[in-house]
């Protein structure tokens, strides 16, 4: 990528100029606000400040380079390998970051779309998450700290994790522990390596009692809302979906009872009031539907209010779009696994 962004780089000083504009050191909050006629594109150089020469300063470059490319990883179906998707986008490379985010991103061929995720009010920061939200609050100072972003993130959620700090470290700590394991036991299962049985899955069978245990103390945490008590249990997602998607794996779901069930719906309404417009909630909202249908049939209140709730969170992915290709963004968000 970096050759790529050189070449444009060096071919055009205002681009340049404007990739100055993007922070990239720990100073970045002293950089001054650019003049934003610089990135329409109709504006004519001779109204923008285009004096003084300008460095190609490759270490610069590189920082800046390293400190805005959005990058993630795709797993499209249990059959097909992760793909890897890194660019660097101007614009959304100014959004600044938060933990409860109120906008997603959309990646279609090089064009990347930024969609509001949940109501946005008046003068009110449009923010995205740098890192995986549903996560706990270390593992996300973390992921935030390799990355080379340099602030700790002051969210509310944030805020309020610290100050639970004592009462669930524990759980976090044993949670970052046995998650690469998890994740291990699950990519095995996904790309055939092992066939899941009851019991081949220690990590995820561990992670998933801790969830519940957690899930237990957050409810009698004193002073916490409802909303608050699911950010914590948003960031856990991961040590309930693993054990319930292989149990499902090796069960083909049934009794249907067994994984729609009140944990799990609490679960998913914690994900979505965490970060909505996330493709993991999207999949496991469409797993449950599923399931709930196979059961209950398709015109059970159950599975017409998941099917609702998948339909919500696709249009805060995808956008507003006709209700048959929404439908059909729906069927193949299936074949999605709702963990990486």
């Amino acid at each position: 990528m970096f050759f790529k962004i050189s070449s444009i780089l060096k071919e055009s000083p205002r681009i340049l100029r404007q990739y100055y504009c993007l922070a990239g050191d720990e100073d970045q909050n002293n950089d001054a606000v650019p003049d934003i006629r610089m990135f329409d594109p109709s504006a004519p150089n001779d109204e923008i400040d285009m004096h003084g020469d300008i460095v190609f300063d490759e270490k610069r470059i590189i920082h800046i380079m390293n400190v805005n490319s959005f990058s993630g990883g795709v797993k499209v179906s249990r059959k097909d390998p992760e793909m890897r998707l890194t660019g660097l986008w101007l614009l959304p490379s100014f959004l600044n970051h938060s933990c409860i985010p109120n906008a997603s991103r959309l990646i279609v061929g090089e064009t990347m779309f930024i969609i509001a995720s949940r109501s946005i009010k008046p003068q009110e920061e449009i923010t995205i998450s740098y890192t995986d939200a549903m996560s706990p609050l270390k593992k996300r100072e973390k992921n935030l700290s390799e990355t080379g972003y340099g602030f700790l993130c002051r969210c509310k959620r944030c805020m309020l994790e610290r100050s639970v700090h004592h009462e669930i470290e524990k759980f976090s700590d044993r949670y970052d522990m046995l998650y690469d394991k998890a994740a291990a036991e699950v990519y095995a299962a996904v790309t055939n390596t092992i066939t899941p049985t009851l019991g081949s899955f220690p990590s995820c069978s561990e992670l998933s009692a801790l969830y519940h245990t957690l899930n237990q103390k957050v409810r009698f945490l004193k002073g916490l809302s409802r909303l608050e008590q699911q950010w914590i249990m948003g960031g856990y997602s991961c040590a309930f979906l693993g054990n319930w998607l292989l149990i499902g794996y090796a069960t083909q779901f049934t009794p249907a009872s067994n994984f729609v069930n009140s944990t799990a719906l609490e679960l998913i309404k914690a994900m979505k009031a965490t970060e909505s417009g996330l493709q993991r909630t999207l999949s496991f909202a469409t797993l449950l539907t599923m399931v709930a249908e196979k059961e209950r049939g398709k015109f059970s209140s159950l599975t017409e209010g998941l099917l609702n709730f998948a339909l919500d969170e696709c249009i805060r992915i995808y956008g507003k779009q006709r209700l048959d290709v929404s439908v059909s963004l729906i069927e193949q968000s299936a074949e999605i696994v709702p963990f990486f």
